[in-house]
């Protein structure tokens, strides 16, 4: 038996995504804000064995097939290394797939890591690692750091973003809804325009109360959000739900279907969470 390794990979949400324009080549330019969130989590059991080439086996088992993104990950690293070992990955899913958060991206830049560390002389120095990762997914090399970033061009140009959300109450809300990320950016592209910031007095944190700690250049928006609520007016009504019980601010991850919902005050966030176990809408509660 060779070397077993045996991770978490967390996932991140988008406190802030303006798609800017698409370029010829079918990728969309972007502005966003990333927020590396610990849980949810996956569990990764990578195994080396014999031989040469991947297997992956997911929970649920319906993830087990060959458009799985690691299986891309594992390809597009040992052409670039000639670095091929064999592997067993077991996926156990717990970040909802389709809810805007990253996790196949995480999972991806996880087993890049470790590939990285079995490969020894073979190894890629960090910015081709972190250029293939782009190649393999455009939210991948922020996983690498897994810090607050602001994130530009199609996802792969990262600078660190200091946002302190210290004293916050965040409810990540996941509706069990598959919003297809490719499928958004073509009705953003159909729509023909780039949705601006909403209005503070429905997505944002207010920055003149001097008990918000969230930096004040940031306003909360994503420009998914229009297209996306139009077919799905089951997440607008969630959204419009947490508003309406007191929360400071509520926006879409990514392409949906998650929901992030900031709140100042404990009964609001209460009140807020009794809503959604009432509906079965599955949920996770931080204090900030």
């Amino acid at each position: 038996m060779g070397r077993q390794f045996s991770l978490k990979t967390g996932c991140k949400i988008n406190l802030y995504l303006k798609i800017i324009k698409q370029r010829s080549d079918g990728y969309h330019i972007i502005d966003s804000v990333f927020y590396p969130l610990a849980k949810p989590a996956d569990h990764i059991d990578i195994i080396e064995t014999k031989g040469s080439g991947l297997t992956v086996k997911c929970c649920p088992p319906e993830l087990e097939n060959e458009q799985n993104i690691l299986h891309k990950a594992y390809d597009l690293f040992a052409t670039a290394t000639d670095f091929r070992p064999g592997l067993r990955i077991f996926l156990h899913k717990n970040v909802p797939v389709g809810a805007g958060l990253g996790g196949g991206s995480s999972n991806a830049a996880t087993v890049l890591a470790v590939l990285n560390k079995m490969a020894g002389a073979q190894k890629l120095e960090h910015y081709s690692l972190m250029s293939l990762s782009a190649r393999v997914g455009a939210d991948v090399p922020f996983f690498f750091s897994n810090k607050p970033a602001r994130v530009k061009g199609i996802g792969d140009i990262l600078s660190p973003c200091a946002v302190d959300l210290k004293g916050l109450m965040m409810i990540l809300i996941c509706p069990r809804i598959h919003v297809d990320t490719s499928w958004a950016y073509k009705q953003w592209d159909l729509n023909q325009e780039s949705s601006g910031p909403e209005s503070k007095g429905l997505t944002s944190i207010s920055t003149t109360d001097s008990n918000s700690s969230l930096d004040e250049q940031l306003i909360l928006s994503n420009s998914f959000e229009k297209v996306v609520f139009r077919s799905f007016p089951e997440i607008r009504k969630i959204k419009t739900s947490m508003l309406e019980n007191g929360a400071a601010a509520c926006v879409m991850s990514g392409s949906g279907s998650s929901l992030t919902a900031f709140f100042r005050d404990q009964a609001s966030a209460c009140r807020s969470c009794d809503l959604l176990d009432r509906h079965s809408i599955p949920f996770y509660f931080y204090n900030l």
